[in-house]
């Protein structure tokens, strides 16, 4: 029923403003319905529609984003082509051992100062580290390995082993490890990025001939 269409009772609309509906002594079909609908005159509330500026600068997060914030593990952006290589799941499996290490950390293909670890079809593993988004990182991963050649820089640990044995730029996995936060009373924030990729190469055995890192330097703890 649409009581705005009420002779004379025009009212002005204000953002969450609640409005009460007048009877018309004039209308007498209409007051006698509201007299029989009503005890009280009714009351309508008016709320302001969406605008672009909502939907392009939102002031409160949507809650598809919360949710998802509240997971572990990495996550697609479906913006990349990096996003179907991704290791799913909030934990990593140790790549020799088998035991199962959970991870405390929520990344997605965009996400910066991370260490991050790649993972061939045969099970051995490559820790690395970037300050950039991940998947900058992973293209030139990938393109060393499509690339690959002796001597050049395409030569890298990863992309030597793909090339020995075999395998295909396409069957390379990678999986965000941590996202490395700023520290908050200030500090190198490199250095602890490359302290926590030590220690996530030491934690995985991933230096070679276990895993595709050519070394672990631990210089950045002095």
């Amino acid at each position: 029923m649409a009581f705005g269409c009420i002779p004379g009772q025009r009212q002005r609309q204000t953002g969450g403003a609640t409005q009460q509906v007048r009877r018309d002594s004039k209308s007498n079909p209409c007051r006698q319905l509201c007299e029989h609908l009503f005890r009280e005159p009714p009351r309508f509330s008016y709320k302001r529609g969406s605008t672009l500026k909502d939907l392009l600068s939102p002031t409160e997060p949507r809650q598809e984003a919360l949710e998802l914030k509240n997971k572990l593990g990495t996550f697609p952006c479906y913006n990349c082509n990096c996003c179907t290589s991704i290791i799913k799941g909030p934990n990593i499996h140790h790549p020799t051992k088998g035991t199962e290490i959970p991870l405390k950390t929520f990344a997605t293909c965009s996400s910066t100062h991370v260490v991050y670890t790649l993972k061939c079809p045969c099970g051995m593993m490559y820790i690395g580290k970037t300050i950039r988004s991940v998947n900058t990182r992973i293209k030139e991963h990938k393109n060393t390995i499509r690339n690959f050649a002796l001597d050049t820089y395409t030569d890298t640990s990863v992309s030597r082993h793909f090339s020995e044995a075999k395998h295909h730029v396409s069957q390379l996995k990678w999986k965000v490890l941590e996202v490395v936060k700023r520290p908050q009373r200030g500090g190198n924030w490199d250095k602890l990025l490359l302290q926590r990729e030590a220690w996530w190469i030491e934690k995985m055995d991933s230096t070679k001939p276990l895993g595709m890192n050519d070394f672990n330097s631990l210089k950045c703890f002095l």
